[in-house]
């Protein structure tokens, strides 16, 4: 580490959420966490809701006042969190805090991240210790990301190394295992991780680096370890590892003070957890309260119904409804929309553009350009719904994009080139089911990441949904080289690929934004899967390209907006207007200012 820089960690538990159940595994899990980073010399503070809760205001306090101008520069950070959580969408983790329930609001983990990056830190390490289960209604659960931090004092000059170490998969839960008191319960991936960090795990030590727990190993042995005790127990806790602290400065363990571990006591046999109540075995989330939760608190009074009440066939249906959703081959102008599942009553475009119904169908419009007819550039539209809600897209020049909407606006979008095959939507299709589903695999990132690319030219979409996958787990050069793909093929870049790869943005006189995309170098391939294709690791040169769009497509990614260019003061203000829908869509008010803001036109049909 460089002298005069600081070494920081925080240790978060929160035990004692609203109307879910109380874990006092999760408080112990952040002491144990604290105890060993003040031992390991690190400057750690411990935010738990044994006597006050921990509430947003509490730990923004905390936050800044370690990262306060004058503090001097922070080399490491290290942030644990152990508690209720929630996956949604392309890796949107959440940490729910004390008030999740009264505030509706909840820690928008990837967000803070990057808030984090605007501080100069060079490394960040994230260890968390909570469900990521999917919320009871994917779409509809009523909660407000909050990245915690405002915008920092710089901007980010690419991206600190970051580890990561996620105790379940998405869409799954883990569990805590009781001790002889409360005081002695723990959550299993924390219990095994803190053997690990004090030295105790022969396991945990890296191979080649005798004497030394590194990112690397520890990632190995969680992996490892975690599914082991788990079965144990006849529970499947599978984490997920990502390490990438660079060689020579990604110690846990074997460099600084010397440790004096705590004695840990030995796993209990299976056969003792029999009759335990499940509120202290499950580190659970809101995905449990079916009927009632272990608090005899109904769903309804969680608040979790969506105020749409959609069937369960038709969330489990959301691809077959793609797959049905009849539309064109082609509109005369090279671009439009098909919508399935809402009445349209009008389309919203720039002067310069017009949307018209084609040939009378009610669910077909064709955008093109007055002066051309043909689009010959994005342009950005809002999709007017009878219900009042306002699908918030971008018409893409040889694209036509098939929107499915519910009660809330539009829960799927696909784009097909103008005269392509219905085929041609497949790899979009299943992504969103799969998203749908959370199966969207964190331990497979890279590999998922990799995958969804492969189509990205042909669905927009694609490339969307794997930039949210690399920003994940940090991997900035992957999202550059996409965008850097997007121009050498002659494509706009997706507003949130751009937007994710933190590029200088400027208006040009057209009224477009460009981006310009720093050069690239190249690096080995990490999986099996980039080895197979070279664009994930070789060098691309700078370039200047154009952003489809002007907001992103994904509701996800307004908690990002935090470029002055990319997203004007104004575009911020809307977020409160956006509706529960996975694609952006607004309420009136919203439609109404974001109207005004990009000079659109209502257009009926």
């Amino acid at each position: 580490m460089p002298p005069n820089q600081r070494m920081v960690a925080f240790a978060i538990g929160v035990g004692d959420a609203e109307r879910l159940p109380f874990l006092a595994g999760a408080h112990n899990g952040a002491r144990g966490f604290h105890a060993w980073a003040v031992a390991s010399g690190y400057e750690s503070r411990l935010v738990i809701d044994d006597e006050e809760p921990v509430t947003f205001p509490r730990l923004k306090a905390e936050l800044e006042a370690v990262l306060a101008p004058g503090s001097g520069p922070i080399h490491r950070m290290l942030l644990y969190f152990a508690g209720h959580g929630l996956i949604r969408e392309a890796e949107e983790g959440l940490w729910l805090l004390s008030n999740w329930y009264s505030e509706l609001r909840a820690v928008a983990v990837e967000v803070l991240r990057r808030r984090l990056y605007m501080h100069g830190i060079q490394q960040i390490g994230i260890f968390a210790d909570a469900c990521r289960s999917l919320p009871p209604d994917v779409d509809a659960l009523d909660l407000t990301a909050d990245a915690v931090l405002g915008r920092g004092p710089r901007k980010p000059d690419g991206t600190p190394a970051l580890d990561k170490f996620i105790a379940a998969q998405d869409g799954t839960a883990t569990f805590a295992v009781p001790g002889a008191s409360p005081d002695d319960d723990r959550c299993l991936f924390s219990g095994v991780l803190l053997e690990a960090l004090w030295g105790t795990r022969p396991s945990a030590f890296s191979q080649i680096l005798p004497g030394k727990i590194t990112s690397s190993s520890l990632g190995k042995y969680l992996t490892t370890e975690v599914p082991a005790l788990s079965n144990r127990y006849g529970k499947k806790v599978v984490p997920t590892a990502v390490p990438a602290f660079p060689e020579g400065d990604n110690y846990y363990f074997g460099v600084g003070p010397k440790l004096s571990p705590p004695e840990f006591p030995p796993w209990p046999p299976d056969q003792e957890l029999a009759g335990v109540p499940q509120q202290v075995l499950r580190l659970d989330s809101p995905k449990s309260a079916q009927g009632l939760s272990e608090k005899g608190v109904s769903q309804q009074e969680l608040g979790l119904e969506s105020a749409r009440d959609p069937s369960v066939k038709e969330k489990l249906s959301m691809e077959k409804r793609l797959h049905d959703l009849h539309a064109p081959t082609h509109f005369e102008t090279r671009a439009g929309f098909a919508i399935e599942g809402a009445r349209v009553a009008a389309l919203w475009t720039p002067p310069d553009a017009f949307a018209e119904a084609q040939d009378g169908e009610a669910r077909w419009w064709r955008v093109g350009e007055r002066d051309g007819f043909e689009l010959g550039k994005p342009v950005p539209v809002l999709v007017e719904l009878a219900d009042d809600t306002y699908v918030a897209t971008t018409a893409l020049p040889d694209f036509i994009g098939s929107i499915l909407c519910d009660d809330c606006g539009s829960s799927a979008l696909v784009y097909r080139e103008v005269g392509s095959a219905r085929s041609a939507s497949e790899a979009a299709v299943k992504a969103l089911g799969r998203l749908e589903r959370g199966e969207l695999r964190a331990s497979d990132v890279l590999d998922e990441a990799v995958n969804l690319r492969q189509e990205k030219h042909v669905d927009p979409v694609l490339g969307a949904v794997s930039a949210y996958l690399y920003d994940a787990i940090g991997d900035l050069d992957n999202i550059r080289r996409m965008a850097w793909a997007y121009r050498k093929d002659h494509q706009a870049i997706p507003y949130d690929v751009a937007l994710l790869a933190q590029l200088e943005a400027h208006v040009g006189s057209d009224g477009l934004i460009r981006v310009d995309i720093p050069a690239v170098p190249a690096r080995d391939p990490r999986t099996e899967k980039e080895k197979e294709f070279s664009w994930t690791h070789q060098a691309t040169p700078p370039a200047r390209a154009v952003v489809a769009g002007f907001w992103p497509l994904l509701r996800q990614g307004w908690a990002f907006l935090d470029d002055p260019v990319l997203a004007t003061p104004e575009l911020l203000e809307l977020t409160s207007h956006l509706t529960r829908a996975r694609f952006s869509t607004l309420d009136r008010e919203g439609a109404r200012r974001l109207s005004t803001l990009f000079g659109l036109q209502r257009q009926a049909r």
